[in-house]
């Protein structure tokens, strides 16, 4: 039975690894990474295309939904959402990037990932954000009370657009790392959820709507994966060995 058992938790390590070998294979490929950032942008891009038709039935879902969400508050909820909204503000995002980046420079010692962190949080988060937000000039919700006080427009939403670079390429940064499954999944575990409830304590808190949530995650991760594309091919173009990576 003891043989038994050792060989089945054998073929599961096995299947495990193949998993990861085939992921690895797949999405360290540049132009695989460029395909998935344009697929990315699909969400994004209809919503674009209905901001020219005043938002139409997207407008009216997002009303119908975001007063739903935001009728359901709770004294003890709205102290979470507020405390988890805070940590996807452009200061603490901008603090948390330049002390990882950091981290990774002088502890990992591997300068040239710290800078990409840097630069695709900096860009992606803080510029590329601020430049479509400005575009688009779209108001925040006024249907609904606000929570908090926030100024400046509404799509896409920064927090959600931020969330997804800044905490998405840290996961990314953790898979790469993992010799086992262990910190992937437990990196996953509380990254993905982490990502996802900052979306939602958007809309909770009354300072965006669904769709800016929708649009800021689809930006975002087109972003992150176009990021990941130019820095693989960087390498590749360097001609870097895989323990330099």
């Amino acid at each position: 039975m003891a043989g038994v058992s050792s060989k089945k938790n054998t073929k599961k390590i096995k299947d495990i690894e193949d998993i990861k070998d085939y992921m690895s294979r797949k999405f360290r490929k540049p132009k695989n990474l460029f395909v998935l950032a344009v697929t990315l942008t699909v969400p994004f891009l209809f919503l674009v295309v209905m901001s020219f038709y005043e938002w139409g039935f997207i407008g009216a879902l997002d009303e119908t939904i975001g007063l739903r969400l935001h009728g359901s508050q709770d004294t003890l909820l709205t102290r979470f959402f507020i405390g988890l909204t805070r940590m996807g503000d452009a200061w603490f995002v901008a603090l948390f990037a330049t002390f990882f980046s950091l981290y990774i420079w002088r502890v990992r010692k591997h300068a040239r990932l710290s800078i990409w962190y840097f630069l695709t949080v900096s860009i992606g988060a803080g510029g590329v954000n601020q430049l479509v937000k400005v575009f688009f000039r779209r108001p925040r919700p006024t249907h609904v009370e606000h929570l908090i006080v926030h100024g400046g427009y509404s799509f896409p939403s920064g927090h959600a657009m931020g969330a997804a670079i800044a905490y998405g390429a840290l996961l990314f940064l953790i898979i790469r790392a993992s010799r086992t499954w262990v910190p992937t999944v437990v990196g996953s575990l509380i990254l993905v959820p982490f990502i996802l409830l900052m979306g939602i304590s958007r809309v909770y808190l009354g300072l965006h709507y669904p769709s800016d949530i929708i649009g800021g995650y689809s930006l975002g991760l087109a972003v992150l994966s176009m990021s990941i594309g130019l820095y693989s091919a960087s390498l590749k173009d360097k001609g870097y060995k895989k323990g330099q990576r």
